[in-house]
């Protein structure tokens, strides 16, 4: 499964999870705080009922034995319907039918404040129950839990009654349906909060993605070409711009320690010239071209005079110096497109595109001259330090290879005609 979809999955489950919660917290406590308010609703009408009651009869034992209160209350709601019914027609836009006398009908409210059947059990303040309800009797003494349920009825500013609610509120068809609408609210918001995460999922994917997939183009670019040195946009200071800061910064060091490896591996750690296979790499090529394009080319193989006495009887550390010194000499008196070399031990090769055996031979006495003329008494005060040189040109011979040969050739001539003098090869 893709990181996309795996982002779009996740953001979508987050967001059904959160709406689910936040709709569940919602519910209950729409639920709850509905109920209750019932129930306030339902104990105000009750405890009116109650007052008028005892205000009538003395006390609830008294009222009991004379009129049970079921029966009271249906008495005086329909009283006090007839009182109010000239009021309530009164206020009717249009004229209509009368309800019959003595009749409370169910859209009016009796007692002015909305009746909703609810189940209140009584007790005297002590606890003790006058008006049953549940499992208790009459005269049974309520435990102290439910007591704290209880809600006070005051008469003349006297608690007289307790009134403690039994079950849940009796719903009407007026609040079911209030409760409904607020269910199907819930649910299109719960259905729109799934839309919105799915979208929010697929957009905040395809940023975080398209982000990682620049460092995987990067990656594979590196690893395809071989450019080890990439750059990746930092849009953001986030993680992932933390990453592409960390990619960035990673791949400049790699391709840095790279070149340095590179340039390490060709070329010589005491003279800082090239070494031998960096020259045979790039004369090859300079030997391609000469040949394609018809041009001259010559290579040049030197060696330091009675190095290896120099070694022995003035130290290493001497010879190393020298061999330095020449590589200095050299690298400074020639052209940029010649390729110097250190060919191996005191041994140094030169090559020279598009220049002929003369102009070479005359570039190599240059050079022959300014190694025999040095200052060398300030490495050594019984230094002195010469050079024998072999040229070649010779590109009909067909490779490199073959010229370098010729060349080493020319140098021995050059060793054996008594040193410090350049051997071209004859024609």
């Amino acid at each position: 499964m893709k990181l996309r979809t795996k982002l779009t999955l996740s953001m979508l489950l987050v967001g059904v999870t959160a709406s689910m919660l936040v709709g569940g917290i919602a519910y209950w406590l729409l639920m709850r705080d509905f109920r209750q308010s019932v129930q306030d609703q339902a104990f105000s009408n009750f405890q009116v009922d109650v007052k008028a009651y005892l205000e009538r009869y003395g006390s609830w034992q008294e009222g009991v034995a004379r009129e049970p209160f079921p029966e009271f209350v249906r008495r005086t709601r329909a009283l006090m319907v007839e009182e109010r019914l000239p009021d309530l027609m009164g206020a009717r836009s249009m004229p209509g039918p009368m309800p019959p006398r003595g009749a409370a009908p169910k859209a009016v409210d009796p007692a002015g404040m909305g009746a909703v059947p609810f189940l209140f059990m009584l007790t005297d303040p002590s606890g003790l129950v006058v008006k049953p309800g549940g499992d208790h009797r009459p005269g049974e003494r309520i435990p102290d839990a439910l007591l704290n349920d209880a809600r006070p009825i005051e008469v003349d500013g006297r608690v007289r009654l307790l009134a403690i609610p039994l079950g849940i509120p009796n719903l009407t068809p007026q609040d079911q349906s209030y409760l409904a609408a607020m269910r199907r609210a819930l649910g299109f918001g719960l259905v729109g909060a799934v839309v919105l995460a799915l979208l929010l999922g697929v957009l905040f994917s395809r940023r975080v993605c398209g982000r990682v997939y620049e460092l995987i183009s990067a990656v594979q670019a590196m690893r395809a070409d071989g450019e080890l040195e990439q750059e990746v946009p930092v849009r953001a200071r986030d993680e992932i711009g933390e990453l592409a800061t960390a990619f960035n910064r990673m791949s400049r060091e790699l391709a840095h320690a790279h070149a340095e490896m590179r340039e390490a591996a060709i070329r010589d750690p005491l003279t800082q010239l090239h070494n031998r296979r960096y020259f045979n790499e790039q004369a090859a090529l300079a030997f391609e071209q000469a040949v394609r394009y018809d041009q001259p080319l010559c290579v040049m193989i030197a060696d330091l005079d009675y190095f290896k006495r120099i070694n022995d009887n003035l130290s290493h550390a001497v010879g190393d110096e020298v061999l330095k010194r020449v590589a200095r000499i050299l690298r400074e008196n020639i052209r940029k497109s010649d390729i110097l070399a250190r060919h191996g031990g005191e041994e140094f090769v030169i090559l020279f595109p598009q220049t002929s055996l003369q102009q070479a031979y005359e570039r190599c006495e240059l050079l022959r001259r300014q190694i025999e003329g040095g200052d060398w008494h300030d490495v050594h005060p019984n230094l002195s330090v010469t050079l024998s040189i072999g040229l070649d040109d010779s590109v009909a011979l067909g490779s490199i290879e073959k010229m370098l040969s010729a060349a080493d050739e020319a140098l021995y001539a050059a060793k054996r005609a008594g040193r410090n003098r350049i051997e071209p090869v004859a024609a």
